[in-house]
């Protein structure tokens, strides 16, 4: 699908559904949905997507999702810091935000929060000049080491098809949320304890950055940002990892298993999940 196709596919899909704002009152099982501007939402993946396809192989740089509590998902973070250990003490807004809400949202703007590029109206009338114009805002930066370990060669090649699959799903399928700053617990929510903590991914409290949620209605799924490892929620209840990791997936497979473990498009293939 071509960068058109899945911009008419947001208007279509998103364009007039009801703002969600977060508020302390709401329910948690409808509180992680909270968005300001739906359509603003999914268009804002699609222009990380691609900023990601074009920056994080040669420069590492990363548009984190962010959920703020007085805005629900109202913005994305342009980011080497969680790509290395040496990239550390960097600004979480190096390269500036994605921002979700104001006029003519999504917006390009400086880490104070200055518009350097307005996107709605760009993306409804030239959607492939507005893509192309976001990217041209973030230029490469040197890599300053060849391997920046935690599998780096895999997340060059993996992460980024990731990144754009889960862009299609939450474009494709409203109220599909896709997270990368992930609160992983040791103490069980419910009577439950977190499935990345069931799975090693944390011993104590801690926001986990090496995994990619995605989430539609009571179902998710969490895949290793070097897509080596992926666990999903079976039909009993419990959480498993797959047999066949999304390594060995050409770009529709990859999007054909994910949505199967949310069931939004058929189901779990017994033989390799």
């Amino acid at each position: 699908m071509n960068v058109s196709e899945l911009v008419q596919q947001a208007f279509e899909k998103h364009e007039g559904l009801p703002a969600a704002p977060f508020s302390p009152d709401m329910a948690d099982d409808v509180a992680y949905l909270a968005t300001p501007d739906r359509l603003a939402y999914a268009l804002g993946w699609i222009v990380a997507s691609a900023i990601v396809n074009a920056r994080y192989a040669d420069s590492g740089i990363d548009a984190l999702p962010i959920f703020t509590p007085d805005g629900g998902w109202d913005r994305f973070l342009l980011t080497r810091k969680t790509t290395a250990d040496i990239y550390r003490q960097e600004s979480a807004n190096r390269f500036g935000m994605i921002m979700l809400t104001g006029e003519d949202a999504p917006r390009i703007t400086r880490a104070s929060g200055e518009t350097r590029l307005a996107l709605g109206t760009l993306l409804r009338e030239d959607p492939e000049r507005a893509i192309a114009e976001a990217v041209a805002l973030i230029p490469r930066r040197p890599i300053e080491k060849p391997d920046l370990q935690k599998r780096w060669k895999d997340r060059q090649k993996y992460y980024p098809q990731l990144y754009a699959t889960a862009a299609q799903i939450v474009v494709e399928h409203p109220g599909t949320i896709a997270a990368r700053e992930i609160f992983v617990d040791d103490k069980p929510v419910d009577g439950k304890f977190h499935p990345l903590y069931l799975h090693g991914a944390a011993t104590s409290p801690a926001l986990v950055y090496d995994w990619f949620l995605i989430q539609h209605g009571e179902r998710a799924t969490f895949i290793r940002t070097h897509a080596g490892q992926s666990i999903y929620e079976t039909d009993r209840g419990g959480w498993s990892t797959v047999k066949r990791q999304l390594t060995a997936e050409d770009p529709e497979g990859m999007k054909a298993r994910i949505l199967s473990w949310l069931r939004l498009e058929g189901a779990p293939d017994k033989s390799i999940d």
